[in-house]
């Protein structure tokens, strides 16, 4: 790399950490992804990101599920269901804003309870059954906040066609704002 490249700043997208081989997840296994290794690396600056380890569950931990509690979306607890860790998500989502607004694209990890775009299960509070779909309760909040970033998972970006928007999408995306903060 040139001296002139290493100064050129990278566009950087947000990137659940278990994607990158990290061993973060709850069973303390790791979900690395070939795809976003190999050619999103190449391509952005990858800023790792774990909600559930930044607000202090272990490695490993027991698991927690989306749950319907009167109508409002709760993260809690399988075993244990007075385990509760909303509001701990919620305020790490508040809490990181700044970093947010840096990034010009996030790639989520699918079915995650925290970070999965969409199609994550939903279950009721008392039943325990299946109630509903959502996206995870951290990527949620990250989409509602930031509707214009550009969002993928490893399951989306494993078609090429979908992949190759995202890339396109991540840097207009960047475009635009470099052109609104220097106008």
């Amino acid at each position: 790399m040139t001296k002139k490249q290493s100064q050129i700043t990278r566009i950087k997208v947000g990137v659940s950490s278990c994607l990158l081989g990290n061993s973060v997840r709850y069973d303390g296994e790791h979900s690395y992804d070939a795809c976003i290794n190999e050619s999103m690396s190449d391509l952005f600056e990858l800023v790792v990101f774990c909600p559930e380890v930044a607000i202090g569950l272990g490695i490993p931990r027991p698991p927690i599920n989306l749950v319907s509690v009167n109508g409002v979306l709760r993260v809690r607890g399988v075993v244990d269901t007075s385990h509760d860790v909303t509001d701990e998500l919620i305020d790490y989502a508040k809490q990181i804003t700044g970093q947010l607004n840096e990034l010009n694209g996030y790639i989520f990890k699918s079915r995650s309870p925290s970070c999965g775009t969409a199609n994550v299960n939903v279950y009721d509070g008392d039943t325990k059954q299946v109630v509903n779909t959502s996206a995870g309760l951290f990527a949620k909040i990250i989409m509602q906040n930031f509707s214009q970033l550009p969002i993928a998972d490893e399951i989306m970006l494993q078609d090429k066609k979908l992949r190759m928007e995202f890339i396109n999408n991540v840097k207009n995306y960047a475009q635009i704002k470099n052109k609104k903060l220097t106008s």
